[in-house]
């Protein structure tokens, strides 16, 4: 007489499983993801505690718990990841604004920048890496690429969105506009000597302003 064989249904097919009831299955944040986010935290620290110079791919990647290979999957170059370190942790707190006015989102973004280049753990280690991008070409293409790219397309965008709404000339050359006003900035912090402070936002931004609006 044959025998009728019954198969045990999996664990999640079961009634009353979590599963089976359509509980969501909890997921961890993907390891690449976690890696990359240790690199660059691991690279920032250096940067702030030793400078660019004395730091090493192979620091970083004992100080983040990866291998070089690692490293070497997402950049090419010491450079390239501390430079992107330094754009992850600066840019939070340098954002472009979108008020509806044009000379505000300025003000404030300008404002914002200062703030960051009078905190000793960015200003100092920025003002090195400049420093130091005169002798290292891999530096200034980093710093170029992966820096002032990313915050120029930005300012370019509050600039052309305040041409758009008539705010600014239409024939406004934004380069140009965007060397005036931060270039202003950059030249306190690395000629001059000058203080930078809010209010020199706000009077360098009353003062070019005009040239900026429609005539």
């Amino acid at each position: 007489m044959p025998t009728t064989r019954t198969s045990t249904p999996p664990a999640s097919e079961r009634p009353g499983s979590e599963q089976a009831r359509g509980a969501p299955t909890a997921r961890g944040r993907p390891r690449s993801e976690e890696a990359r986010a240790a690199i660059l935290r691991a690279a920032i620290e250096l940067l702030q505690s030793k400078g660019f110079s004395a730091m090493s791919v192979d620091a970083i990647a004992a100080r983040a718990g990866v291998g070089k290979a690692t490293i070497y999957r997402w950049w090419p170059n010491k450079a390239a990841v501390v430079m992107d370190a330094f754009l992850a942790d600066t840019a939070p707190g340098m954002p472009f604004p979108d008020t509806g006015s044009t000379r505000e989102d300025l003000r404030r973004q300008m404002r914002s920048v200062i703030r960051l280049f009078n905190t000793p753990t960015v200003g100092g280690p920025f003002v090195a890496l400049l420093g130091e991008s005169q002798h290292d070409p891999a530096l200034a293409a980093a710093l170029r690429e992966r820096f002032v790219a990313s915050r120029r397309a930005a300012a370019k965008e509050v600039l052309r969105r305040g041409v758009d709404r008539g705010e600014l000339r239409p024939d406004l050359d934004l380069e140009v506009a965007m060397d005036s006003l931060y270039g202003a900035l950059y030249y306190r912090l690395l000629v001059s000597g000058q203080r930078l402070t809010p209010r020199y936002a706000d009077v360098l931004l009353d003062q070019m302003y005009p040239a900026l609006a429609p005539r």
